[in-house]
């Protein structure tokens, strides 16, 4: 005959003698208080001893339901990690991962590591988002993202988040080859800023950067004269204007001319922009998550 000290009620007599009342406990069980007495009665018709003293206002546990509390704590909480480690292991196998990427251009960086996730753990779901701070760090918050990659210039706005810098940007401003700073020596920031910008709608902090350095240097108000999300336009761009682009990307860039474009580097005085995780405080990190996050660290290491 099978024993009635299983599980279910072992949690039932653990959350009784915490609350000190069969009713209290009832009502955080959502069982009815008789069918609460009669779980414990038998318990203790089982095992021959008596748990807790009934006492006029509530109950107190006997010595020998001490003992017995004592151990079945130590039973839950070994069945709970196991129950959790073999979640975590299903997770890892069949899961769920949702990032969120602000600005867009951060997904290029942990490309490698996405397809590396997919190729270890072939049962996984992944879906990536990408846009503003307005939109995208509330879904996190929300816990409809598990985690967004950006700026830290752009998250750490977002005080509600946990914030991880990760890998600090290099940055550098990309002409055609044959532009006519090419041949120019000692370029100052003054001689970039005199031509025009071409920027992505989604990086507000390095707009907001470049017109910090306009006004240093008693230029008009910074415009960018072009505004697109698209790189071969970008390209194109370069190609048929003088305009520059900034770019900031995790390895260092190579100054001069490379290919049929020309990188001016620490030119521009900038403040320093980090590939950067943040997580929600009020929501659990899934263990697919603390993978990627591991795995980002390993290709970007410091």
């Amino acid at each position: 005959m099978p024993s009635l000290v299983d599980l279910k009620r072992m949690r039932y007599i653990v959350e009784v003698a915490k609350a000190e009342a069969i009713t209290t406990a009832a009502e955080i069980l959502a069982i009815s208080q008789p069918a609460l007495t009669r779980n414990i009665a038998e318990v203790e018709t089982e095992l021959g001893v008596q748990l807790f003293h009934r006492m006029p206002r509530g109950i107190q546990l006997t010595d020998e339901g001490t003992r017995f509390i004592a151990r079945a704590k130590q039973i839950l909480g070994d069945v709970d990690n196991l129950l959790s480690e073999m979640q975590e292991e299903s997770d890892l196998l069949t899961g769920r991962l949702k990032i969120g990427f602000v600005p867009s251009g951060y997904a290029s960086h942990v490309r490698d590591v996405l397809t590396q996730m997919v190729d270890q753990y072939p049962g996984i779901s992944l879906e990536t988002v990408s846009g503003n701070l307005q939109t995208i760090c509330p879904r996190l918050l929300h816990g409809e993202l598990n985690l967004v990659v950006g700026s830290n210039r752009y998250l750490e706005r977002w005080r509600e988040l946990q914030i991880t810098r990760v890998k600090r940007m290099h940055f550098a401003c990309m002409f055609r080859s044959d532009h006519p700073l090419a041949g120019k020596n000692d370029v100052k920031e003054l001689d970039v800023l005199s031509y025009p910008a071409i920027l992505t709608p989604t990086i507000e902090t390095t707009a907001s950067d470049l017109s910090q350095r306009y006004i240093a240097n008693n230029l008009p108000e910074f415009q960018p004269r072009y505004v697109t999300d698209d790189q071969e336009l970008i390209q194109q761009l370069l190609d048929k204007t003088n305009a520059y682009s900034p770019i900031q990307i995790p390895a260092p860039i190579p100054g001069g001319i490379q290919g049929n474009r020309l990188f001016l580097t620490d030119v521009i005085d900038l403040p320093d922009h980090y590939i950067s995780i943040a997580t929600s405080p009020y929501r659990p990190i899934t263990k697919l998550a603390e993978r990627f996050i591991e795995l980002v660290r390993e290709r970007w290491p410091e």
